[in-house]
């Protein structure tokens, strides 16, 4: 559910800008410039999250993120100049971008590799709600409270999950609390409930004396981005993360250009305009559900296949699996149909189509964006199983840049080449960009192979 939040505040955003753009008399290029601004500090920040995560443990991220989002939010709904709006626009990004390598580090956590898929989805499905609730709230709010309601309403969100978290949650880090049966000594590593019970019963000699082997792995450290960087000096890892770049590039360019288009095609007011993105933000979620169920089954058909049992208590033995085959062969249908959709959308809007056209359009879209963004997320998680906070973070970089690149020139590429060029254009170069893929099939189980390899004598290396 906290990965909510950070798509939440981008989306949330769309139908508040022409407002913006009459209360700075501002040109629309401008305000885009605090798109742009978010999408680059939702890539950096994640950098320095995600390797705190992984090194720390995921509850002090998780309230040291939720503490920064909500007071951006408060400063947000405060300010009164264009200056401002930019600077609290980067800390509310700073403050909800990790959520989501956090969820995928909680997921890496608490489940193995033939049960992932079905984990994935649904909390895919979340981050996708928010392109479909974002821009209807926000256009509700906007409408009927002003601009300024849209940042109070996350204020209130954002406060109460923040309490919740603390109340309820435990840590889930590996590193901390092994499988769950290990208490966390820190009294802050504690839900509000655990550290009730823990004063009540007395810790066992057994889990004292694992609880200080453990001990030099739980102290506090200080991010180092330099690890999510490192990421991408893997071949494999750079292969995944730039496609996953690509993808969102493509969703930059047509969510950011839906509040422009659709006022002038339709003649729509705020609310009208957020109304139109339900197809896409409904038809991501039904393919973040529908598939991690085929991700889980993919995974079984090639275990079967190679005569490998399942182990779902402690995970599967991934060194000798092919497990780029068994979570890529589902992603091109997928890929088919988005870019079936996207190649033709710019010329349905030349041509003055009527509304359903569009939306059925981006449903498509919508479908085929989330299912390959999940099904690649996934595979991430996959090969890098020591650091899958990290490695969301070096993937959420390249995507958010990418992302903020998209929000930066897509007003040019719309007035320059015209609608039906730049979305033929974005779609070619996802096309061409699917040989990508087709690399990690084939390449990608060698080079995880020898990197694992590699890892592996560094570790006998520095054990003797």
């Amino acid at each position: 559910m906290a990965s909510f939040f950070s798509p939440l505040s981008g989306q949330i955003y769309y139908p508040v800008m022409p407002l913006l753009v009459q209360n700075y008399h501002l040109t629309t290029a401008l305000v885009n410039l605090s798109i742009t601004t978010y999408m680059v500090l939702q890539g950096i920040a994640p950098s320095f999250m995600g390797t705190f995560s992984d090194a720390s443990g995921r509850r002090p991220a998780y309230m040291l993120a939720f503490a920064i989002y909500t007071a951006a939010n408060i400063g947000l709904a405060l300010q009164d100049s264009f200056a401002a709006l930019l600077v609290l626009r980067c800390l509310q990004s700073a403050g909800s971008s990790g959520t989501v390598a956090f969820g995928y580090g909680v997921i890496a956590d608490v489940t193995t590799t033939g049960e992932r898929g079905k984990f994935m989805g649904p909390m895919a499905a979340g981050v996708m709600v928010a392109p479909a609730l974002g821009p209807v709230i926000g256009g509700l709010l906007a409408q009927f409270l002003g601009w300024r309601s849209v940042f109070w309403f996350l204020v209130i969100i954002s406060g109460s999950y923040l309490v919740v978290y603390v109340v309820l949650v435990p840590e889930t880090s590996r590193k901390i609390v092994g499988d769950g049966s290990v208490p966390p000594q820190e009294w802050w590593r504690m839900s509000l409930l655990q550290y009730w019970k823990a004063r009540q019963q007395q810790q066992q000699q057994a889990r004292r004396a694992v609880r200080e082997s453990s001990n030099r792995q739980r102290k506090i450290s200080f991010p180092n981005p330099l690890r999510s960087v490192a990421i991408l000096a893997e071949k494999d890892g750079l292969v995944i993360i730039t496609y996953v770049g690509l993808l969102m590039f493509a969703n930059l360019v047509l969510m950011t250009s839906t509040p422009n288009i659709f006022p002038v095609l339709y003649g729509y007011n705020e609310l009208q305009v957020g109304l139109c993105f339900l197809p896409l933000g409904i038809s991501a979620c039904i393919g973040a559900v529908l598939n991690g169920k085929i991700l889980d089954f993919s995974y079984r058909r090639t275990a079967r296949k190679l005569g490998v049992s399942i182990d779902r208590r402690r995970g599967d033995d991934l060194r000798n699996f092919p497990i780029e085959k068994a979570r890529l062969q589902p992603v091109f249908f997928f890929l088919g149909l988005q870019l079936a959709a996207f190649l033709p959308y710019g010329w349905v809007l030349e041509r003055r189509a009527p509304l359903a056209a569009p939306l059925i359009l981006q449903f498509v879209m919508g479908l085929g964006i989330v299912a390959s963004s999940n099904t690649l997320s996934t595979l991430l998680v996959d090969i890098f199983p020591d650091r899958p906070s990290t490695a969301s973070a070096a993937c959420n970089l390249v995507r958010c840049l990418l992302g903020a690149v998209g929000a930066a020139v897509v007003d040019y590429m719309l007035s320059g080449m015209g609608w039906g060029w730049c979305f033929f254009f974005v779609g070619m170069v996802m096309l061409v960009a699917t040989g990508l893929l087709w690399v990690e099939m084939s390449y990608g189980m060698e080079w995880r192979r020898r990197r694992w390899e590699r890892l592996e004598k560094r570790k006998q290396e520095s054990s003797t």
